[in-house]
């Protein structure tokens, strides 16, 4: 018997299996979902998370599909849902692009919330940051550290302290999840341009000054931005000042 004629009944056999595959079937539905969720996104935020769970119940290991609920869930600030999505990501595809952008976003969305919180109670938290004080260190866990923070701010929520110490955590984290996605996109400017930010609010100027000058090369715009913030943090610093 000829190799053509001995193993010529599995090709039928191996295109039924491909097209009869109830995983591929899944797989197109989950896709439909997916794309349905990316036509609406910009116009009914609620609608595309609604087909983006979908999606992710018919596969659960649908990493796109994670990723944009993660960012959708950002946007209407449930944070800890957005997290949770980003992990998930993280756990599926940790090179996923855009993955540490998103997490140090959402790290300093939460530290610029905490900044807010204990600048109410007390304006001088608005500058108290000088950049020296390691709220956290590399390579310890992030989560007990930032429970550990949580739970003075649930002990006292008018403790300026606990909120600027919380503050500090998120920032620090922030920080080194936007190294992250510089190295690996050094031409990232909106990681470039965030962590610029995180310095300025993190009291760290001459890092500011260098993330300008990185901007200047890659996005005029971008460096605009942030020497404008430069400038309004100034005015706010010599304003505060003259109150006192």
């Amino acid at each position: 018997m000829s190799f053509t004629r001995r193993f010529s009944w599995l090709i039928p056999a191996i295109l039924l299996a491909f097209v009869f595959n109830p995983n591929c079937a899944q797989k197109k539905d989950a896709t439909k979902h997916f794309e349905e969720a990316m036509r609406i996104k910009n116009t009914s935020i609620s609608k595309a998370m609604e087909e983006l769970k979908e999606a992710i119940k018919i596969d659960p290991k649908y990493v796109e599909a994670h990723y944009h609920l993660g960012t959708l869930y950002h946007h209407k600030k449930l944070f800890d849902e957005a997290m949770k999505e980003y992990k998930l990501v993280q756990k599926l595809n940790p090179k996923f692009p855009k993955l540490h952008y998103v997490i140090g976003a959402l790290y300093y969305t939460l530290g610029v919330f905490e900044w807010t919180k204990a600048s109410k109670i007390d304006d001088s938290y608005l500058f108290k940051d000088d950049g020296k004080q390691v709220f956290y260190k590399e390579g310890t866990d992030s989560e007990r550290a930032i429970e550990k923070y949580k739970k003075l701010v649930e002990k006292d929520t008018l403790n300026p302290l606990a909120h600027y110490d919380l503050r500090g955590v998120y920032y620090d984290l922030a920080i080194l999840e936007y190294q992250k996605a510089i190295k690996a996109n050094s031409k990232d400017t909106s990681a470039q341009y965030d962590l610029g930010l995180v310095y300025l609010e993190r009291g760290k100027i001459d890092k500011t000054k260098e993330q300008l000058k990185i901007l200047e090369k890659l996005s005029l715009g971008h460096a605009r931005g942030l020497q404008q913030q430069i400038e309004m943090e100034e005015a706010q610093k010599k304003m505060l000042q003259e109150k006192k």
